[in-house]
Order: C-alpha cells, then sequence, then structure tokens
C-alpha cells in the first residue's frame, strides 16, 4: 500500500474513533455546561503533529463531521476550524524546542481560538455566536480539556503519518 492511502485511511480510523467518542460519551460529560470538543483536538493535534497544510484539511474534515450533527448551517464549523488548524500548524512550524507541555498547550490554546474563530465566522453568516454570554467560558473549558487530553490525541495524530516517510512538524 502505497503512502498516501495509508495516511488517508489511519485519519479516517482516528476521526471516525473520535466521532464515537464525542457523541457517545463527551457530549454528555459537561463541565459548568459545556462539553469538550474532541474533534476539534483531533483536527488541531494534526496540525501541531504534521503543519499547516495538513493540519488545515484535517481540521476541516473534523469540522464537517461535527456540522452533520448541529443544527446550524453545513460547513461553518469545517471552514472555521480548517482556518484554526492551518493557524495553528504554521506557528507550531516555527517554534524551536517543542515538548509535551509546550504541545498541549498549544493544542489547549488553539482549541479555544477555534471556538472564538467559529463564533466569528457563524456571526458572519447570521447566527448570534458573538453575543453569546458565555462565549469566554466555553473557550475556556475547550481549550482546558483539549489540553488535558493532549497526550492521547497528539501520539495518535502523529501515528497518522508515521512510517510512510512524512517528516512531522519540528
Amino acid at each position: 500500500m502505497s503512502a498516501a492511502p495509508k495516511i488517508v485511511a489511519r485519519t479516517a480510523l482516528v476521526l471516525f474513533g473520535a466521532l464515537v467518542l464525542q457523541l457517545g460519551m463527551f457530549d454528555d460529560l459537561r463541565v459548568v455546561g459545556v462539553h469538550p470538543e474532541v474533534l476539534l483536538a483531533v483536527g488541531l493535534g494534526c496540525a501541531v503533529a504534521w503543519g499547516p497544510e495538513r493540519g488545515a484539511i484535517v481540521a476541516f474534515c473534523a469540522g464537517l463531521l461535527t456540522d452533520m450533527f448541529l443544527s446550524g448551517r453545513f460547513g461553518v464549523t469545517g471552514l472555521a476550524w480548517g482556518i484554526t488548524g492551518f493557524g495553528l500548524g504554521y506557528l507550531s512550524d516555527g517554534i524551536a524546542r517543542r515538548s509535551m507541555v509546550i504541545d498541549a498547550v498549544l493544542l489547549g490554546l488553539g482549541s479555544a481560538v477555534g471556538v472564538m474563530v467559529y463564533a466569528v465566522v457563524a456571526a458572519l453568516f447570521g447566527e448570534a455566536t458573538l453575543t453569546d454570554d458565555h462565549l469566554w467560558r466555553i473557550m475556556g473549558i475547550v481549550g482546558i480539556s483539549a489540553a488535558v487530553i493532549s497526550p492521547v490525541v497528539l501520539p495518535l495524530c502523529r501515528w497518522t503519518g508515521a512510517d510512510v516517510g512524512l517528516r512531522p512538524s519540528r
């Protein structure tokens, strides 16, 4: 099997597993009324692990999977998360010294920014997301939860392209 199908298959497997976990467990696990976004963490984890281009693609796909179960406009989450994935991948490529702590902080901050980017993009399409009184709380809880699950998410994201000749992000 060549490299590209192997990468796509592994990435699809990780995204599908994250979707099952999100719908089966994390949607019901709420902290102060907010649930973690596992699919966002996986999309941004690929951005941290593999850089901006691949991060944008995986985060966009994760957003589209999420959009299938939301009542808003289809594609808004994918667009917002894709933009965030590209930005986070670009930022993480510029960091010379990397560690698990730095990667966890990147994933946490990126997830919080992803929520804000979603709010801005959704507002452009007429939704009242920026006026939500709980936006800062949502950003904080989603960011913290992404940082907490990063020791599981990041190795899975690195595995999706491992052993197929891809050079991981620094």
